[in-house]
């Protein structure tokens, strides 16, 4: 029997790992969870470039990565924290220059893969093999799902020792019928949800999904799924929000019940992606935020000594728009738990105009005159002479290496 047999028939005396290379810890998935090393172990991860010791330090115990693009450093940090990696190999999408019908794109694609996982195999903070990240589509093309049901066999072939996963975007009854009819041999689904984590497990009965399922990507509700603005502009939750929706989501969803492996938050570290604070767990100055805590109490590591400060709504910002260079006061409140002097930091910045998930943009500067008075909760600011859409940022600091967020978009008509 392969290494990872199907969960509805893989037997506790029958799921054994091939004995692996030096070095590599064996990963098992059986119908009671996946064991490494021959001890339960449940993702309690998060993907990003973070600090890989303040994860360890909260309770964290993995991490996931898109690519293998300086694996051997990240496994090396990982190992020496006691924290797992799942290792991304990054696949390309259907498009112009890359089928999924083409034999020979294929037989390439496939032998980069031999070569990245013949590199990696036998590290012992290795988890397992992420099969490209949202490559599927809407689950229809079955070339794409035979594809990967041979790349699946050849990880198994390379390293019986690790399981592969492939990330989807979202799951539906289209997905989970390609894997099943085509890519018997993956190992478990990786799934990427945000606003409609609640409902996962709910997607997954519906499906008919009995196989092993991990979370590979969560965390707030996106921008696509978010209440707009008058004009169009996406309502971001404050840190305190994303904080409460992320504790209440794990302990509803994530938990070692219904073939559940755990999951990764994103992400870990900061972005600009939509916003300068959509995504990040941290801030573009390093602080963690609420959701860090969250995330701490969740996994384990029990309530944090000093906590980020709370932040209620940002109110005043003009929601149906403002003349160019006309004023406004924007107000918010914040306190901290432990008490700690706060430090109010006000921006107006230039909106996303576009969204690339695979790029790194730089924090965009405030537009310059923007910010006439600022104080603890309040800020007069004028709008920008040239019309547009922009963001009024709040950020506020505890002098701990903490912070709050919350921001408005601001239309100038």
């Amino acid at each position: 029997m392969a290494v990872f047999s199907l969960w509805a028939s893989c037997l506790d005396d029958e799921c054994r790992a091939a004995t692996p290379e030096a070095g590599a810890v064996p990963v098992l998935l059986g119908p009671e969870g996946m064991k490494r090393g021959g001890q339960p172990y449940f993702v309690k991860g998060a993907g990003g470039e973070g600090s890989m010791a303040q994860l360890a330090a909260r309770g964290g115990n993995s991490i996931r990565t898109w690519s293998t693009r300086g694996l051997g450093a990240i496994l090396d940090e990982a190992a020496s924290l006691g924290l797992t990696v799942s290792a991304g190999i990054w696949l390309e999408p259907e498009c112009s220059w890359f089928s999924y019908s083409n034999p020979d794109h294929c037989a390439r694609q496939a032998e980069r893969v031999r070569r990245e996982v013949s590199e990696f195999r036998n590290h012992p903070a290795l988890l397992a093999w992420g099969l490209g990240n949202e490559v599927e589509g809407d689950g229809s093309n079955v070339a794409f799902w035979k594809q990967i049901d041979r790349l699946a066999l050849l990880v198994e072939e390379l390293d019986p020792a690790h399981p592969t996963f492939t990330a989807v975007a979202g799951f539906n009854a289209a997905k989970a019928a390609g894997m099943d009819a085509h890519a018997p041999h993956l190992d478990f689904v990786g799934i990427n949800t945000y606003g409609a984590i609640v409902s996962v497990r709910k997607h997954l009965e519906k499906a008919g999904w009995k196989r092993p399922w991990l979370l590979t990507e969560w965390g707030p509700r996106g921008f696509w799924e978010s209440p707009k603005t008058p004009a169009g502009a996406a309502l971001e939750q404050t840190s305190t929000e994303k904080a409460t929706m992320i504790r209440d989501a794990y302990q509803k969803v994530i938990r070692p019940e219904g073939a559940c492996l755990g999951s990764y938050v994103f992400i870990w570290g900061w972005k600009f992606e939509a916003t300068a604070t959509w995504f990040g767990i941290f801030t573009d100055e390093g602080q963690s935020t609420a959701v860090a805590d969250s995330l701490q109490e969740v996994w384990g590591g029990g309530v944090p000594a000093n906590r980020a400060p709370a932040i209620g709504k940002l109110e005043g910002v003009p929601m149906k728009g403002i003349q160019p260079g006309g004023t406004f006061e924007a107000r918010v409140t914040a306190v901290d738990p432990e008490g700690d002097p706060l430090e109010w930091r006000w921006a107006v910045l230039p909106e996303a105009t576009r969204h690339d998930g695979q790029k790194k943009f730089p924090m965009p500067k405030p537009v310059a005159g923007s910010l006439l008075e600022s104080g603890p909760g309040r800020a007069l600011l004028k709008a920008p002479e040239k019309p547009g859409t922009y963001r009024v940022h709040i950020w506020v600091k505890d002098g701990k290496n903490h912070a709050a967020t919350a921001n408005l978009p601001l239309t100038v008509r």
